[in-house]
């Protein structure tokens, strides 16, 4: 009798961890892996990085926000950009610059001018954010200035990189 009682205690532990945790995984918090250069030099190919999937339940974008989305081209596909316009703004590029609302946006974030050539203006409409990538090389980043990805609406955000948990090129042999 007391371990069949055992066992039904530990049946129902199990499924409350096993609910708590798809539960945290689903809406909380996750774990990634970048993979590709065009957040550099803020992130770096191999970074794993800590997501804030719980962030966009009760927020909205930011700029400057760096944020986890799907691909709407391949499904099952992440990509990490950094927020640069939400709804109401129009963003441009004029002469390897970004500017904002007609203002110029000082970006302490990244190592070169913007190489792809003028964009814009395009008004960012409800319910969707402009992302860029850092890398600001031609053709270094696959972003909203690019037809196959566009304005991101905010149903594919899956969450705000909070912080690098762990940097493989800091790793050296001893």
């Amino acid at each position: 009798m007391k371990k069949a009682l055992f066992l039904m205690r530990l049946s129902i532990a199990a499924v409350f961890v096993f609910v708590l945790v798809f539960a945290v995984n689903q809406l909380g918090f996750a774990f990634s892996v970048v993979n590709g250069t065009s957040m550099e030099p803020t992130l770096q190919d191999g970074d794993r990085l800590f997501i804030n999937k719980f962030y966009f339940l009760v927020n909205t974008p930011h700029r400057k926000d760096v944020v986890t989305f799907e691909d709407p081209q391949q499904e099952g596909r992440y990509l990490v950009k950094r927020v640069v316009g939400i709804p109401g703004d129009t963003v441009e590029v004029r002469d390897g610059t970004l500017y904002v609302n007609g203002k110029k946006v000082t970006e302490q974030y990244i190592d070169t001018s913007i190489e792809d050539g003028n964009f814009g203006p395009v008004k960012v409409q409800p319910g969707t954010v402009f992302v860029m990538g850092d890398n600001r090389h031609k053709y270094a980043s696959r972003d909203s200035r690019y037809e196959s990805v566009g304005l991101v609406p905010f149903d594919l955000l899956e969450g705000k990189v909070e912080f690098i948990i762990w940097r493989p090129s800091l790793m050296t042999h001893l």
